[in-house]
């Protein structure tokens, strides 16, 4: 039988039972469905952790105690390491060794008496107009590669879609008014592509140089089709182009659709329903920013104000 080439337990592994149990939860999520960046991200906060415990001499799940827990945190954040990846440094191995216990691999559960790290609320805002106009900007001209990124933009603006989830997508897909798109945890849900995105596309594949099926996939690069990190690098370069301040990411564009959604009156449900969350968590940040919006423009407007400034009113 041939090694699945997304998973491979080393020899080695199997001399320290807490990476061999890793490989085994790898391997578990590999046949649940997860994808490879799903795998990488649980490898990379979890590979560190393992090789912590194996300094302290410790290869066995029964013989880790909170106290290595915590200065497994200490160890982190004597690194530097922001506030969001101290607390992943917690809660990724956390998620791991739940599995291990609901597995029958150990009784012992460590994490259970360790607080977890406190994260300062941070929303990263969503791009204003002046952005998107910057943005939409540096994509104007008729070469293949600019009508690219415009339609991506759009694409990306229209819908919300996660980056992966644009990558997934083939020509067929671009021809249809609306898409039926496989999220996160395997949940399905309907997006919609209106006039413009389909309109931008068509325009992109007529000036893309390479003959192209429906089943190819519809992001194109000088070298052929575009890896997820070369969609990636494609958005960072505009941004660039565009004369940002700061790097753009592809989830700039999610934040803003929700953003924006929000600011022009959506339904809650329903923005929830087409970003494919399966709950309000996530959707109430992007809350926090129309609030603050509010908050803003009832000092700039409120009538009170108003008349103070006048002298309307005795203080």
């Amino acid at each position: 039988m041939a090694e699945n080439p997304r998973i491979a337990i080393r020899v080695e592994d199997t001399h320290n039972e807490i990476q061999w149990a890793l490989e085994l939860w790898l391997e578990a999520l590999d046949a649940k469905g997860c994808s490879r960046n799903t795998l990488a991200c649980y490898r990379y906060y979890l590979q560190p952790f393992v090789e912590f415990l194996a300094r302290q001499g410790l290869t066995t799940l029964d013989a880790v105690q909170p106290l290595h827990i915590r200065r497994w945190l200490l160890s982190r954040r004597e690194q530097g390491v922001s506030p969001k990846t101290l607390r992943n440094a917690l809660a990724f191995p956390e998620v791991f060794w739940n599995w291990c216990v609901r597995e029958g691999l150990t009784e012992n559960n460590p994490f259970a008496k360790v607080e977890k790290p406190k994260v300062p609320p941070k929303v990263k805002p969503a791009l204003t107009p002046d952005e998107v106009e910057q943005i939409l900007h540096a994509c104007e001209g008729k070469d293949w590669l600019r009508l690219r990124d415009k339609a991506l933009v759009l694409l990306l603006l229209d819908t919300g879609l996660r980056i992966h989830e644009a990558h997934k997508l083939t020509v067929a897909d671009a021809k249809q008014n609306c898409l039926l798109i496989r999220g996160k945890g395997g949940k399905q849900r309907v997006v919609f592509l209106s006039a413009e995105v389909r309109l931008a596309i068509n325009r992109y594949l007529k000036a893309c140089p390479y003959p192209l099926k429906d089943e190819s996939p519809l992001w194109q690069g000088e070298r052929g089709a575009l890896t997820l990190d070369g969609i990636k690098l494609a958005i960072r370069k505009l941004g660039k182009r565009a004369g940002l301040p700061k790097p753009l990411g592809a989830h700039a564009f999610r934040r803003t659709f929700a953003t924006w959604s929000l600011r022009n009156g959506i339904d809650l449900e329903h923005l929830r329903q087409l970003m494919g969350h399966s709950d309000y968590a996530v959707l109430r940040q992007y809350l926090a920013l129309v609030e603050a919006d509010l908050k803003q423009a009832h000092q700039q407007h409120s009538p009170l104000r108003t008349l103070l400034k006048k002298g309307g009113t005795r203080r």
